[in-house]
């Protein structure tokens, strides 16, 4: 069983993602965060196998920073980022701060669910 925590400080987000993670019998939802500090308290104590985090979160620490901070913390743990930014950029600093993978709000729910199973692997 692949266990998540989903960060995003959407609650219609949170919400969705629960709904589509919670009808497959190898993903279970332990938690869910509406910002980075949030989400790194919640996965420290819940030791999630993969954290979704958003990259735009305006209150509290960002995607980007609470990848970082929460890899240094939780180095097995995998990070997905969720996210609506198609940008290169973007790409490349969230695979450096320590994300295994990087998918986008308007993928499919195919590759998001191809994702997950894939980082909880430790492939990228």
């Amino acid at each position: 069983m692949i266990k998540i925590i989903i960060v995003d400080d959407h609650v219609m987000v949170r919400s969705g993602l629960r709904m589509l993670l919670s009808g497959k019998d190898d993903i279970e939802v332990i938690g869910e965060a509406s910002e980075g500090d949030e989400g790194i308290c919640k996965a420290v104590e819940l030791r999630p196998d993969v954290v979704l985090m958003d990259l735009s979160m305006p209150s509290g620490k960002d995607g980007l920073t609470s990848a970082a901070e929460l890899k240094s913390r939780l180095p097995d743990t995998a990070i997905l980022i969720l996210t609506m930014h198609d940008d290169d950029e973007y790409l490349f600093r969230a695979i450096h701060a320590g994300a295994s993978g990087y998918v986008l709000k308007s993928a499919p729910h195919e590759e998001l669910l191809g994702a997950i199973r894939a980082v909880s692997k430790g492939d990228a």
